[in-house]
């Protein structure tokens, strides 16, 4: 067993490196953890509260902050989506929509946005640190899964949140012997052999060993490890689509080695050039190692033969650079812990203050009463009997005398007021977003408020998306490595799309989104439709129909609505005919009443054509007329009338020349 005692080595070497980089941390989030489910006072405090007979209250303050901003993000939670990027083509947008509905199906059948929720809660907002985890059941069914802050180990020298550039990741839980059968089936029998222990030097920030034990737990232990190997990869010179050799040689050559060479070697690209280059490339690859109580049990390559860790890391506010790792990382109820703590001490003050205005001050004789017990009394009615051997003449004030305490000051009210707002400022809010009642405000102002309060905190709404987008990359990648055809075909009710299975698909052409929550993909389909019709009415008004929005919406008798609105259509459709039919029939009388009016025009124009064609006759006629009557008495009578003019005209002339002359 050589080999397996070198491998627990290098793990408790490993673990001993992170835990020592990690320690101020788990401390810091153990106590974190503390203060919000309301173990807030030191066990140096309630032994001095106890030894003085005092009760120490708790005036939370910290869980509806932390309530608040889980409440925020639950309200505007949003689905995984999964949608193409850059300029895509028919077959990798259905491939993406098809990713998205199998996203859909899994969160919700198997309480993937619970998860979430509670990561988000339990990670950012209290502890500072949460994982989600994916593995594969039995049923080849990919799960979800969150483990704590003090269930995990990251690398002490992680700097990036996607942990791309995490050496190591180590879990420690406590399971039954039955899971751990179920979780490592092929080592059932070894496991059976193994010893419970009941003490361990790891995660000591858990419950204790000997009460694990006690109720039949084990440790089980996973140490995920990175490493690089170098395959064998075929990619397209055209495209720069990779594929590893091996998964080439499976789908394109029915597993001939020699025939997916010759096919590299032979497919011509567009420049005549070949199509295909086989290269070495350097790749990670992820081993995990399996302890049990202590115990080496398995070793092998990620299960579920993903490249990648199986986990996303859910984190408050991340500073990398810092050397100390009580402050590198910290969630929301870190800055709230010490403004609570002055707020419990400053209001206990108040009420120790007014509990001795009760109480006060006493002077008993207690030898002269009946029952001593009676002078520690507080409150109405407390009646002191005093016994037959007291003294006649010693007056009752000499027996029992109470010296009333001092007031409460005015300004340690005002203190706990200064401190009450300071915790609220601490935490990034205003009473106005947690709840104040003391002013009345308009609704404006108060989203006003609101907006300015969540400003503060958009990192670590920020951050929580990019944890999911990181889980949706992932999602997809498993998806295509452990799903199988008919897995997907019985999901969404149809076939892979092609490139559905591609490895360069989350690569190139797919990239997480988020949208609208809704139970299914049909139902953000619905809501999608709705929203266009709201942003481009006027576009969309004639192509999304009534029934395409009734077939994706959610409600109950969907079928009955459906034939109410296919009568209504064919009701309506029916009328258009009958007005299309009135419609021709005018169109066809007003074409009758146009052809008779230009016929009648025709008529007209021939009319007035053929009384053209008389004018030259009836000139003719005249002509004729005036040459007839040339020879009549007053044509005669008007050529001698002329000549006579001529005449005289010639006289005058003569006449004229003469005088001159």
């Amino acid at each position: 067993m050589p080999h397996n005692e070198d491998r627990k080595s290098q793990y408790d070497e490993v673990y001993e490196v992170n835990e020592m980089g990690w320690r101020d941390f788990n401390w810091h989030a153990t106590l974190d953890l503390d203060y919000y489910l309301l173990a807030q006072y030191t066990s140096d405090e309630l032994d001095k509260a106890d030894g003085q007979d005092r009760k120490l209250y708790v005036f939370d303050n910290i869980s509806r902050q932390v309530k608040w901003l889980l409440g925020h993000a639950i309200q505007n939670e949003h689905v995984l989506k999964i949608g193409p990027m850059g300029n895509y083509e028919e077959q990798e947008d259905e491939a993406c929509n098809q990713h998205t509905g199998v996203a859909m199906s899994d969160m919700a059948r198997l309480g993937g946005y619970d998860i979430l929720s509670e990561a988000f809660k339990w990670g950012a907002l209290v502890e500072g640190s949460n994982l989600i985890e994916r593995w594969r059941d039995r049923d080849n069914i990919l799960q979800f899964g969150r483990l704590g802050y003090n269930q995990f180990q990251l690398d002490s020298g992680l700097t990036k949140p996607d942990l791309s550039d995490c050496a190591d990741i180590q879990t420690g839980q406590w399971i039954t012997t039955a899971k751990a059968k179920m979780m490592v089936p092929t080592k059932a029998d070894d496991i059976e052999q193994i010893e419970p222990i009941t003490s361990s030097p790891r995660w000591q920030f858990q419950s204790d060993p000997a009460m694990q034990n006690r109720a039949g737990k084990r440790l089980f232990e996973q140490w995920w490890h990175r490493e690089t190997e170098e395959v064998d990869v075929v990619a397209s010179r055209q495209t720069g689509n990779e594929m590893e050799f091996s998964k080439f040689v499976t789908k394109h050559a029915q597993g001939d080695k020699q025939l997916a060479l010759q096919i590299i070697d032979t497919v011509p690209g567009p420049n005549g050039a070949p199509a295909l280059v086989k290269f070495r490339k350097m790749k990670d690859k992820i081993r995990l190692t399996i302890f049990i109580d202590d115990r080496f049990l398995w070793e092998g390559p990620n299960p579920t033969k993903l490249r990648d860790y199986n986990y996303t890391w859910f984190h408050g506010e991340w500073c990398p650079e810092c050397t100390q790792s009580s402050l590198k990382l910290k969630g929301h109820v870190r800055g709230l812990r010490d403004p609570q703590s002055a707020r419990n001490r400053r209001i206990g003050q108040v009420l120790d203050l007014v509990e001795s205005q009760a109480q006060g001050v006493r002077t008993v004789r207690s030898q002269y009463l009946i029952n001593p017990e009676e002078a520690y009394k507080a409150g109405q009615g407390v009646v002191l009997q005093t016994s037959d051997k007291t003294p006649d003449a010693m007056p009752l004030k000499e027996i029992f005398t109470q010296t009333p305490a001092s007031e409460v000051p005015v300004s340690l009210f005002k203190a706990v007021e200064m401190v009450s707002n300071a915790e609220t400022e601490a935490g990034g809010m205003n009473e106005t977003v947690v709840g104040d009642d003391s002013k009345v405000i308009t609704g404006v102002l108060h989203k006003y408020r609101t907006n300015i309060a969540l400003i503060g905190q958009a990192w670590m709404f920020k951050d929580f998306r990019a944890s999911k987008r990181d889980l949706g990359r992932k999602h997809v990648r498993l998806v295509q490595l452990n799903y199988t055809s008919q897995q997907i075909q019985k999901l969404l009710n149809q076939p892979p799309a092609q490139g559905f299975f591609d490895e360069d698909l989350m690569r190139f052409d797919c990239n997480p989104t988020e949208g609208l929550l809704t139970d299914s993909q049909q139902n953000m389909y619905y809501q999608e439709l709705k929203e266009l019709l709201r942003e481009f009415p006027d576009l969309f008004q004639d192509i999304i129909t009534a029934d395409m929005l009734v077939k994706a919406s959610p409600m109950q008798f969907k079928s009955a609505t459906l034939k109410l609105i296919q009568q209504a259509q064919q009701a309506k459709q029916q009328a258009q005919q009958k007005g299309q039919q009135q419609e021709q029939l005018g169109i066809q009388l007003q074409q009758a009443l146009i052809a008779t009016q230009v016929a009648r025009a025709q008529e007209d124009s021939a009319d007035a054509a053929e009384a053209r064609s008389q004018i030259p006759l009836n000139n003719a006629k005249t002509i004729s007329e005036i040459n007839k009557n040339q020879a009549s008495p007053l044509v005669d009578m008007l050529k001698e009338m002329v000549k006579l003019e001529i005449a005289q005209h010639a006289q005058l002339q003569a006449q004229n020349a003469g005088t001159g002359a």
